[in-house]
């Protein structure tokens, strides 16, 4: 499931032609949701998921969305580890072959193995469109540069290949060098380095004016040289020349001192080995030029590659500093929370202390009463039985008493019985 936070910036960037997600740590499972950004925003062109910890499932998803029909030039894949499983560059690589719109790939530092240089060759040897491919600080290992150099030279259209830290061998690079040199003597006008070129007066390999012709050199020539800066006044140097009638095409020499004193001398030359001399002087220098305005385009490239890099670098530190402020703020937290939990677990260890000799008091309390309630029991005991002894002998008196008092009563009956006779032994006497 995609993050909330990817979903707003997707629909946020909706009809958008670049789509940025650096360092946004999506992982494989943003890819669905970019897949289908892929699919249903027909403007996009450039995409850049550097750093995202996105693994070889992720790039299945984003292939088969590139498949579909999109329209997808660049793509930025850097710090991230789509080289964990074969399948992945597989499926890029199956993708890539018919693609028809990707011209510049970044796949450094993401951990692709010699297994995936079969497949990039591949790829390489059938893709017509693709110009600009990193493959950096990987481990392509000379297996996979083998295989990567039999795609390349089937190739015509890549002109720049990036292979540093892939244990390829020197012999290896070294014709992968030779290929793609090849490739941008022959790349079509619109690549970039023509474009460069143009801007800096340099003109195509193969073109009328290029250095890879041959100078023509008038060996009569007599008419008048303006140089660069004089009253000619157009800043471009040119020559009338009287044998082939033909205007020669202005040189893509930029340092005017040295075009003015070449043409005097070339001007005033003596004979035809002089000519030749100073045309191939001046078709040397062109090349020279052409090879300052490539190497000036390819500094400027490296040197927004270094600006990306620091840039990411940079981006990453910061967002390093923000967690680690944060880090900061929770373990203040938590130091806070870790001294109430002390001052609270000190006041209940006080708290049991307390209790503890309550209890002990109340223990022996508990014993003191015992020992009371106990004597107290032996001393009710003893009165109970002298208690029941007192009875036994008050009944027994109770007996004898009763005993006696029924004796007495029999003898007071005999005694009233006696008398009754006696009073009726009176009577009769009297009478």
């Amino acid at each position: 499931m995609a993050p909330p936070s990817l979903l707003a910036h997707l629909d946020a960037s909706k009809d958008s032609s670049a789509l940025s997600l650096a360092y946004a740590s999506i992982g494989d499972e943003g890819c669905n949701a970019i897949a289908r950004y892929m699919r249903e925003n027909v403007m996009l062109k450039t995409i850049d998921l550097r750093g995202n910890s996105i693994r070889a499932d992720g790039l299945v998803v984003l292939a088969h969305a590139l498949r579909s029909g999109s329209s997808v030039s660049s793509l930025c894949m850097k710090w991230n580890h789509v080289g964990s499983h074969e399948r992945g560059v597989q499926a890029l690589c199956d993708v890539l072959k018919t693609n028809h719109a990707m011209v510049q790939l970044d796949l450094r530092n993401n951990k692709i193995g010699p297994e995936c240089g079969k497949h990039l060759g591949e790829m390489i040897r059938e893709n017509r469109t693709l110009t600009h491919l990193d493959l950096s600080w990987n481990d392509l290992g000379p297996e996979g540069g083998k295989a990567l150099l039999s795609g390349i030279q089937a190739n015509h259209s890549l002109i720049d290949c990036q292979l540093s830290g892939n244990r390829i061998a020197e012999d290896t690079l070294h014709a992968i060098a030779f290929v793609l040199r090849r490739n941008r003597q022959t790349a079509p006008l619109g690549a970039m380095t023509f474009r460069e070129g143009q801007e800096a007066g340099v003109p195509a390999p193969g073109s009328p004016g290029s250095p890879g012709r041959t100078r023509d050199l008038d060996l009569g020539a007599t008419g008048p040289t303006t140089a660069p800066g004089t009253a000619g006044g157009t800043g471009v140097t040119s020559r009338t020349a009287t044998g082939g009638g033909t205007q020669r095409p202005a040189p893509v020499v930029q340092d005017d001192g040295l075009t003015l004193k070449l043409l005097q001398r070339e001007q005033n030359y003596t004979n035809a080995e002089d000519a030749r001399f100073f045309g191939e002087v001046a078709e040397y220098i062109d090349l020279l030029q052409l090879d300052v305005a490539r190497n000036k385009k390819y500094r400027m490239d490296a040197e927004e590659r270094e600006r990306v890099v620091t840039k990411g670098f940079m981006e990453r530190e910061m967002r390093y500093a923000q967690e680690m402020r944060e880090l900061e703020n929770l373990l203040a937290k938590a130091k806070a929370e870790k001294d109430e939990l002390l001052h609270d677990t000190q006041y209940l260890q006080n708290e049991i202390e307390r209790v503890r000799e309550e209890k002990a008091k109340t223990v022996a309390d508990r014993i003191k009463l015992e020992e009371i309630a106990k004597a107290s029991a032996d001393r009710l005991r003893c009165d109970i039985r002298d208690g029941l002894t007192v009875k036994a002998d008050l009944e027994t008196q109770i007996y004898k008493v009763k005993r006696r008092q029924q004796e007495q009563e029999e003898e007071n009956a005999r005694l009233r019985t006696y008398l009754s006779k006696c009073k009726d032994d009176l009577d009769r006497a009297l009478r």
